[in-house]
């Protein structure tokens, strides 16, 4: 029994060491590791000001700068790029590696392409590389987040609140409600959705950004993960990971109750955070940084983990999808950041649970705000039409997890194993051909 352990040891290590794609990935990892989100943040001080001036009408529209893209190499990250790709295509054997590859750093090319339109001011060639990355929103997708303003505004319907029904009234005139067929996917999926069942909750404690830090940590030493910092900012505007620097960043006003701490744990460490982990020390390292077009397997994911936790009688993700939708003019009309703002500053207000509506208005107001910053982001927020459509991947990743879930249960064992997508028929076929399964979750553990 010993000599047999000490084989398993060697042929664990010996797998370790035989990387398919040993060779292309640290270049790789050096060229595009790189995320670009984590380049359209702005500056906070000035940031609220443009705030202030969008809030007070005296601009239409803010203009939210980019100085992170000052410094950015575009010439000489993309020529690294295309020569490894073309080194790549020459000299790659497998089948299955080159084609990641190209997958992967045609994704890569295209989102240094978009953050040189940002910096340019180009909104028409950034919305261009935003659809070749991250898609279009379904039009069902769609259909369904209007079914969810429809039920919000019928549930205020009898309000006698002339706020109330000033807002109901703007929603009918600025949505174009009657361009929008019924969506079948609550009728479709529900009973794949009520797996997730509500826990109810009493009163909870809150954590503070440096107690959200602490158990961050905490999470991080529990599964044997050296080489990440955890970080507070007083910059950013919610919790993220940076690929690149192996970064978790929390907001220094941020706070969580124990529950939504428990689902951000799951999110950012359990999922984020692990599958980096993993799939970096896989047979395809190039998981570790994620196949092309991970992020909507990535936040499906992430987020059906939170449910687990926290409950849920609605799919995640509503509001992004819901304001990239009406940026693009889903029913008809294309937006700026001004009208997507003014319609979801009524349709927070109406479905706010607030009894004062005066505080409900004013947090209706910064939710919007807050939505539209990152909506728009990368845009000079002037152009209709024209927005970052990345957020949109939160909630049909999410659907998409679910209608996999709901199809073959057993793939939720492969979800640890590295950043990709289990809707994706591309991932499916990377895996397959790299005999990459969840029996390699033991080794990647021991």
């Amino acid at each position: 029994m010993r000599f047999e352990n000490i084989n398993q040891q060697s042929q664990r290590e010996n797998r370790k060491e035989e990387a398919l794609d040993e060779q292309w990935f640290e270049r790789f990892s050096r060229a595009g590791s790189f995320e670009d989100y984590d380049y359209l943040e702005g500056e906070k001080k000035y940031r609220e000001q443009e705030r202030k001036k969008f809030l007070e009408e005296a601009a239409r529209n803010p203009n939210l700068g980019y100085p992170k893209l000052e410094n950015l190499d575009f010439a000489g990250k993309e020529k690294e790029l295309l020569d490894l790709k073309k080194e790549i295509l020459e000299k790659e054997s497998s089948d299955a590696v080159k084609k990641a590859y190209r997958w992967k750093l045609n994704e890569k090319i295209a989102q240094l392409r978009m953050l040189k339109a940002s910096k340019d001011g180009d909104d028409k060639k950034f919305a261009k590389y935003s659809r070749f990355i991250y898609g279009m929103p379904e039009k069902e997708i769609f259909s369904y987040d209007i079914a969810a303003v429809r039920a919000a505004m019928e549930a205020r319907e009898n309000s006698d609140d002339l706020r109330i029904q000033f807002a109901l009234k703007r929603l009918k005139e600025t949505v174009s409600f009657s361009n929008i067929e019924k969506s079948e996917i609550n009728d479709k999926f529900l009973p794949e959705k009520k797996r997730v069942l509500e826990h109810p909750f009493g009163e909870e404690k809150k954590f503070h950004a440096d107690e959200i830090q602490n158990e961050f940590r905490a999470a991080l030493e529990e599964l044997k993960i050296e080489g990440w910092d955890v970080t507070i900012k007083d910059n950013i505007a919610a919790i993220s990971v940076s690929q690149e620097k192996k970064q978790v960043k929390i907001p220094e006003s941020r706070k969580l109750t124990e529950t939504g701490l428990k689902q951000l744990i799951v999110h950012e460490i359990e999922t984020h955070v692990l599958r980096r982990e993993n799939g970096e020390r896989s047979k395809l390292k190039l998981l570790g940084l994620g196949l092309d077009r991970y992020i909507a397997g990535e936040e499906g994911i992430s987020t059906y983990e939170e449910q687990k936790i926290g409950g849920a009688d609605e799919f995640s993700g509503l509001d992004g999808h819901l304001a990239v939708s009406l940026a693009l003019g889903m029913d008809g009309r294309k937006r700026d950041f001004r009208e997507v703002f003014n319609i979801l500053r009524d349709y927070f207000f109406i479905k706010s649970n607030e009894k004062d509506l005066a505080k409900a208005w004013e947090k209706a107001k910064n939710a919007a705000w807050n939505r539209c910053v990152r909506t728009f982001r990368g845009t000079t927020c002037q152009t209709t039409g024209v927005c970052f459509t990345r957020d949109m991947v939160y909630r049909e990743g999410n659907i998409n997890t679910w209608i996999v879930l709901s199809g073959n249960p057993d793939e939720e064992a492969k979800f640890s194993l590295g950043k990709y997508d289990p809707a994706n028929p591309r991932h499916a076929w990377i895996l397959e051909q790299a005999n990459i399964s969840e029996d390699d979750l033991e080794t990647l553990e021991k």
